[in-house]
């Protein structure tokens, strides 16, 4: 045999050796700097999320990218669709999305950080920090839970602008100052979802921190859990987005421009599944702020909510019937839906992405959660069918009040 080819079959053979401890590896590391994530596929799990995805898909209501992970791991990431319909500009994993009021956790770990540093205090009055501003008795608080009572500035806006030339966070404050909008309710009379709050809360941190809000959350949040593809942006004030997915209406209508796009804290964030999953894993360890600090996050807030539903700081909050909680929060703007959930009893992360305006992320996440926990998925379906049998009795009572029940 000739010494060249004597050599060859080493090296084929030494590779082959590589290729198979490679194969038993239990997980494989992304090499990315300060934000390894891991993916490991489960035989169990994967499959059946991979068949839900894909069905969401097929029947067109669906596009975008999709992660879910345990315990820190990835065991499924996937995407479908167009970045840009028109250029046929296929999505990847490494296109931003809008995720709108998702962006809302982020401004209240901003504020969070504030108060762990003993800048401000929940209990505040805003007057504090907005002198001018003219409601009393709304405390930083209120506005973290949704209990100021103010109106949204996405309707009363409409008023006082010409709805084209882009407005900011300090357009929203001068808007509130100048006009006075007639607040929906007395403050902390009851919970009531608001944008104007989160918009207030963006404007307070960059009045206490004495730098821009999207600067503080780069800083402080971004780097420290190493998501290295988000920002927030603000239209009009930055370059264009670096792998920015188009968001898209029904029928591939594009999603136009909003004059409110400058405005930020209630939405504004573009980031990507892999960096939401860096998010999530930074939460649990810790690293933006200290464990007590986060929990009040996850404080039910809402006293007269007496079902299995309320809100914390920028978090929905879900117990389930046996107990256990999911912690998530849904976004819509401009075509971009979002969707990230919580389940802690599994430690299961769920992340959906879509630049498709549409209902069926909602609608059909719970599935998700049943591959994890068949029982207690099973549980929740038998207790609301159960509620919904009562309801129908109820109303055949009513319906037809010659007959005794």
């Amino acid at each position: 045999m000739k010494p060249i080819t004597l050599l060859l079959i080493i090296a084929v053979l030494a590779l082959n050796c590589d290729t198979e401890k490679q194969q038993k590896q239990p997980a494989k590391t992304l090499s990315k700097p300060h934000s390894s994530l891991i993916r490991q596929f489960d035989t169990t799990t994967s499959p059946k999320i991979d068949k839900w995805f894909k069905n969401l898909y097929n029947t067109s209501r669906f596009m975008g990218n999709i992660l879910v992970a345990k315990n820190d791991t990835i065991v499924y990431e996937n995407f479908y669709g167009y970045a840009n319909y028109s250029k046929k500009d296929t999505l990847t994993l490494e296109h931003k999305f809008q995720i709108g009021s998702v962006s809302k956790q982020f401004t209240a770990m901003a504020v969070m950080i504030l108060k762990e540093k003993g800048l401000l205090d929940y209990n505040d009055d805003i007057k504090k920090y907005i002198p001018k501003f003219p409601y009393s008795r709304i405390t930083v608080y209120q506005l973290l839970t949704h209990r100021s009572g103010l109106s949204n500035y996405n309707y009363f806006s409409d008023e006082y602008t010409d709805k084209e030339t882009i407005i900011y966070n300090k357009d929203v404050v001068k808007m509130i100052i100048d006009s006075v909008p007639q607040p929906y309710y007395p403050p902390n009379t009851k919970f009531n979802y608001c944008n104007t709050n989160y918009v207030l809360l963006a404007e307070i941190v960059e009045r206490v921190s004495g730098i821009t809000f999207e600067s503080f959350v780069e800083k402080e949040i971004f780097q420290k859990a190493g998501m290295i593809n988000s920002q927030v942006y603000v239209k009009g004030k930055q370059e264009r987005l670096y792998k920015a997915a188009t968001g898209y209406h029904y029928k591939w209508v594009i999603a136009q421009h909003n004059y409110q796009d400058g405005v930020t804290g209630d939405k504004g964030i573009y980031t990507t599944a892999e960096d939401l999953l860096r998010w999530d894993i930074a939460l649990y360890e810790n690293k933006i702020v200290s464990e007590s600090t986060l929990n009040v996050a996850f404080l039910p807030a809402q006293p007269e909510k007496k079902g299995n539903k309320n809100y914390g700081f920028g978090w929905r909050l879900k117990t389930c019937i046996d107990g256990s909680k999911l912690i998530f929060h849904g976004g819509w703007w401009r075509g971009f839906n979002a969707l990230f959930v919580r389940d802690i009893k599994n430690k299961v992360t769920i992340i959906i992405l879509s630049n498709i305006r549409t209902r069926a992320i909602s609608d059909s996440f719970r599935e998700l959660l049943g591959f994890f926990d068949p029982n207690r998925l099973q549980e929740q379906i038998n207790l609301e069918e159960k509620l919904a049998a009562l309801k129908n009795e109820k109303t055949d009572s009513v319906s037809e009040p010659g007959i005794i029940k």
